[in-house]
This record gives structure tokens, C-alpha cells and sequence, in this order.
């Protein structure tokens, strides 16, 4: 068993990627304190594994003995691969595995639909904010939202009309016009679908309600 660094209560959750770096470090010659190879506690919940803690004696035994070169490397490489299977996903890889749009790509796309509101924003224009191709940005958006490009972009319109029919007094074509709608009768249509009733009536019943 490798000595712990001072201050450590535990023989759990060890940063092994630690350790081997500072190993590596040693071997090509950087500044050491010359007192074995130690080790601290993790804080991301990596498990304690006998395997590794196996790999980690071998090659502190190959180390003391001067035979740390292509066996001590070989040695290197287990510990990585094994550390590397045992880590948690974080949450980008979780939701690359899922297939999912990884959320600072989702954010730039619904960055890009709200400054674009009043726009034709067209499936290739989210592709482009996303930085993917058409068709694998349509599939990973709906993975990651449950809805599709298109109807993404209407409920934005429709939430951006609401604030506006209750703060402004600007005509229903004007905001028709706003949110990027071509006609007053395809938002009045849209406007129902999502919100149960038309624009004139929810205007009046939530400054009622306000």
C-alpha cells in the first residue's frame, strides 16, 4: 500500500491520474520532495479499486529497482486505461451518449432563435448557430428539447407575443409582424394552437388579470 499525503483520512476516492502524473513528472527528471509516491483524496467519487492500487505498487517496485522504462511505461498505460473506464461521465459525455444536443451548443441555438425572432429562421440557420449538419442538429435538438426545430421556433414566437400584448399596445398585426409571422390570420391560428384563445381575448383577460 502507497503512503498517503499528510492530511489524508481516507484510502477511498484516489485521483489516480494524480499520482501517475506525478510519477511521470519524476521520471523525466522534474523536482521531486524524494518521498514516494503519494497521494491524496478525491473529490469527484472515485472509488477506491484493488486494481489499480495493485498497478500503483508494481511500479513504485519498478521505480526503486531503476527498471521503470518500457515495463514501467506498460505499467503507466494499465493504470490510465483502468482510471479512465472507472470515472464518472460527466454530463457533456452523458449527453453525447445519448445523442442529445450538448447544452452549450442548445444555447447558442436558442440565443440565436431569440435575436432572430422577428426573422425567417430556417433549419439551416440553427445548424449553422449549432456548428453540425442539418439533419444530425434536427435529430440531437429533439433528443435533447422533445420537440422539433420548427415547433421550438413557434412557441418562441408565441411567448414573445404574449409579453407583448400584455405591455405594449401595439396592434395584433404589428405583433404579428414582430415574431416574425407573415400574416395576422397564421399568428391568430398559431396564437390558439399553444394558447387555447385567440390574441384579442388572452390580451383582455390577463390585463384584467394583472
Amino acid at each position: 500500500m502507497l503512503p498517503q499525503a499528510a492530511g489524508s483520512t481516507s484510502s477511498n476516492d484516489v485521483p489516480y491520474v494524480d499520482v501517475v502524473l506525478s510519477i511521470s513528472a519524476r521520471r523525466s527528471g522534474c523536482a521531486t520532495d524524494g518521498a514516494g509516491f503519494t497521494r491524496s483524496v478525491a473529490s469527484d467519487g472515485m472509488p477506491f479499486d484493488p486494481v489499480i492500487e495493485r498497478l500503483l505498487s508494481q511500479l513504485e517496485e519498478a521505480v526503486r529497482r531503476e527498471d521503470d522504462g518500457v515495463h514501467g511505461d506498460a505499467i503507466l498505460h494499465a493504470i490510465l486505461a483502468r482510471w479512465l473506464w472507472l470515472r464518472p461521465l460527466s454530463a457533456a459525455q452523458q449527453e453525447a451518449n445519448n445523442g442529445a444536443l450538448p447544452k452549450w451548443r442548445l444555447k447558442r441555438v436558442t440565443a440565436y432563435v431569440d435575436e432572430h425572432i422577428g426573422e425567417a429562421i430556417s433549419l439551416a440557420d440553427l445548424a449553422r448557430a449549432a456548428g453540425l449538419s442539418r439533419m444530425y442538429f434536427a435529430a440531437q435538438f429533439r433528443i435533447a428539447t422533445s420537440l422539433r426545430p420548427h415547433e421550438y421556433i413557434l412557441r418562441r414566437r408565441i411567448e414573445r407575443a404574449k409579453d407583448m400584448l400584455i405591455k405594449t399596445n401595439d396592434t395584433l398585426v404589428e405583433i404579428a409582424f414582430d415574431v416574425g409571422f407573415q400574416t395576422q390570420a397564421h399568428f391568430t391560428t398559431v396564437f390558439k394552437r399553444f394558447a387555447g384563445t385567440t390574441p384579442g381575448r388572452w390580451r383582455l383577460s390577463n390585463r384584467l388579470d394583472a
